[in-house]
């Protein structure tokens, strides 16, 4: 059913997404995501200050736009020196936050998640939004190694003065 209302849907039945052309198309789609099976019957999103000592997160999402995305795909390729390390897989809003991330990391991949493209997501996610999603180990190098990066340069200073417009345009 799932594979019909993501394609095509049922005609006379159930309407379709159309965001891949076939049902089979959809079927292949979910055989190579690999969803992983639920390890507990819920799925807990806190801010990352909010974890005690003795829990740590899985996957670490940002909601941003433009301008500080491109701070976080910089500062992935920086502290991993990998020039692929951020990708952007076809997939649904969770997809992209949470499937994606951990099946790179059951691959044994650490790849930065670039998400928030799913249509029927887009109306839950503020205007120019995406996701950008790590898991924690990058998450980690990211703080331990961000003095060292284009974060402290005038470049930067510049960006920043457009991320402070962006906010005030959007009134935030």
């Amino acid at each position: 059913m799932i594979a019909c209302y993501v394609s095509t849907g049922i005609p006379g039945k159930l309407p379709g997404e159309r965001y891949l052309p076939s049902p089979e198309v959809t079927r292949r789609f979910f055989i190579e995501a690999e969803p992983r099976t639920a390890p507990a019957r819920f799925c807990v999103f806190k801010p990352v200050g909010q974890f005690k000592d003795d829990e740590t997160p899985e996957i670490v999402t940002f909601f941003a736009r433009g301008e500080v995305l491109s701070g976080l795909c910089t500062l992935a390729a920086f502290v991993t020196e990998d020039f692929e390390v951020v990708v952007s897989p076809f997939g649904a809003g969770c997809s992209s936050i949470v499937s994606w991330p951990l099946l790179y990391l059951a691959r044994g991949v650490s790849k930065a998640v670039l998400g928030g493209w799913d249509p029927s997501a887009r109306k839950f996610m503020k205007t120019d939004e995406a996701t950008f999603s790590i898991p924690y180990g990058l998450y980690r190098l990211f703080l331990e190694k961000w003095r060292d990066s284009f974060l402290l340069t005038q470049t930067w200073e510049g960006v920043k003065k457009k991320i402070a417009k962006s906010r005030q345009a959007f009134g935030e």
